[in-house]
């Protein structure tokens, strides 16, 4: 009986903090659509010093973009990495992104694309158009146009820009063998990394 009361205790002060922390959270993107930010980046800044990944999330966009304090790219990294390791799919593409460009962090297309594929693998459209690119010009991994085209065909069906350009542009090199070849990958990709994040 003490034990059960323990848990019950313990679980509603879990329930009590995540639903204080969902409201802070409210409030940062409240601010944040109003163009407040020096509210979102405290709102933020507090939720993102407990753990929280949404907050580092967003905290490390702040710090990208400038808003509400000087644009820092070192601490956007670190912020962002963070929510990366936390799983924050968006976080890990933004992180790849950082990486490839050496924006607050050393250049490095190896580590950019396996950010890009954690992103790709949760269905973020831009890392899966970001990791095509990288296989068709082999950086920072070796070059695959099988991976490429099949990348890149999921980033079409999410409807990302410049995906059914870069596609095209995959395919015309590529031999007849190797085209059915990445379109069985890519129905494969379909299956896995589209339709459970396809918004209908």
């Amino acid at each position: 009986m003490h034990i059960k009361v323990k848990w019950i205790a313990l679980f509603l002060l879990f329930f009590a903090c995540s639903a204080a922390g969902a409201v802070n959270l409210g409030k940062g993107l409240d601010a944040l659509d109003r163009g407040d930010y020096g509210v979102a980046l405290k709102e933020f800044k507090t939720l993102a010093d407990g753990g929280n990944a949404r907050a580092e999330y967003r905290l490390g966009t702040l710090y990208a973009m400038g808003l509400g304090v000087t644009r820092n790219y070192g601490e956007a990294a670190n912020w962002l990495h963070k929510a990366a390791v936390q799983g924050n799919a968006r976080a890990q593409n933004d992180l790849g992104v950082l990486y490839e460009l050496g924006w607050g962090v050393p250049a490095d297309p190896k580590e950019a694309s396996q950010w890009f594929r954690k992103a790709a693998e949760e269905g973020i459209g831009a890392a899966q158009l970001s990791l095509a690119s990288l296989y068709r010009e082999g950086r920072g991994i070796p070059m695959d146009r099988v991976e490429a085209f099949a990348w890149a065909n999921a980033a079409t069906q999410l409807g990302e820009p410049r995906a059914e350009r870069l596609l095209d542009s995959i395919a015309r090199k590529m031999s007849p063998a190797q085209i059915n070849q990445a379109q069985q990958r890519a129905t494969q990709y379909t299956k896995q990394y589209v339709a459970p994040f396809r918004k209908y």
